[in-house]
């Protein structure tokens, strides 16, 4: 039997929720709640997510990736998210991630996020990131 569907979650999806955005905060706290109450494995992200969410919200407010709490602060209410499974980054997800980008015009970033969402047999990419949208899988935000 197939699940009835399984979602890849996009990186902007954590900082949103986390950063408390002003126009975006709200969205990304609904799908974290659907993630809280959904059955493990339904949502799926990467290992490239967490490093990529670090960065980002690092660069937003000056924090430092030498400093265990922020990295704590950021980590630790992603890892919790109960539906949430974090993949592995597999040598073949770097390699089809190259075709990707020729294929579907994506930077490698964005290339790797789809090579994990395809290998892992997601049906919807949960981002805003319009440049899913010229996809073979659906993006929903």
């Amino acid at each position: 039997m197939v699940d009835k569907s399984r979602y890849y979650v996009d990186v902007n999806v954590f900082v949103y929720w986390l950063g408390n955005h002003p126009k975006y905060g709200q969205v990304a706290l609904d799908w974290i709640k659907k993630m809280e109450t959904s059955k493990r494995g339904e949502y799926v992200t990467s290992a490239l997510t967490l490093y990529e969410t670090l960065l980002i919200i690092g660069g937003l407010t000056g924090k430092n990736l030498k400093d265990k709490d922020f990295v704590q602060q950021v980590i630790n209410p992603i890892t919790r998210i109960k539906g949430l499974v974090i993949e592995s980054l597999r040598s073949e997800d770097f390699k089809k991630a190259a075709d990707l980008m020729n294929e579907f015009k994506l930077d490698y970033e964005d290339s790797l996020h789809l090579a994990v969402a395809i290998r892992t047999g997601a049906q919807e990419i949960i981002s805003n990131d319009k440049d899913f949208d010229h996809t073979q899988i659906k993006r929903a935000m």
